[in-house]
């Protein structure tokens, strides 16, 4: 992959336009060096993405469920992604991909049933919520 290198504006290259020219460039300076730093490692999912990641603790029996969370935008997921679930009473991660029976509404996305859990066992899990 190449690497971005911009110039900057200068001012000096047109010293005949010094008046006006000066105005345009700082602005321009500002968001080159923007997209510059944003490209190098600088995306982010909270800040860049039309997407959220939501990490939510709980005890796992059925008077726990549904969980719930409002989401960050306020449109109909496309659906929702587990990055991990970790069992906190045994400490360990989960080596089968969990299901996740979830709805939407009013921005909040109600999760009434996750496969595949111990009952009775404290559990974190991350979701990637994707939009679009």
């Amino acid at each position: 992959m190449s690497k971005i290198t911009p110039q900057r504006f200068s001012v000096e290259e047109f010293s005949d336009q010094k008046s006006w020219i000066e105005k345009l460039f700082s602005p321009l300076n500002q968001i080159t060096g923007d997209i510059v730093r944003a490209f190098s490692n600088g995306f982010n999912v909270e800040d860049n993405l039309f997407q959220e990641i939501k990490e939510i603790k709980w005890v796992s029996n059925d008077s726990n469920f549904p969980l719930k969370f409002r989401t960050k935008f306020s449109v109909q997921p496309r659906g929702l992604i587990y990055i991990y679930l970790l069992n906190n009473t045994l400490g360990a991660y989960s080596t089968v991909a969990p299901h996740i029976i979830w709805s939407y509404q009013d921005s909040t996305v109600t999760i009434s049933n996750i496969s595949g859990l111990i009952a009775d066992n404290t559990y974190t899990i991350r979701i990637l919520v994707i939009y679009g």
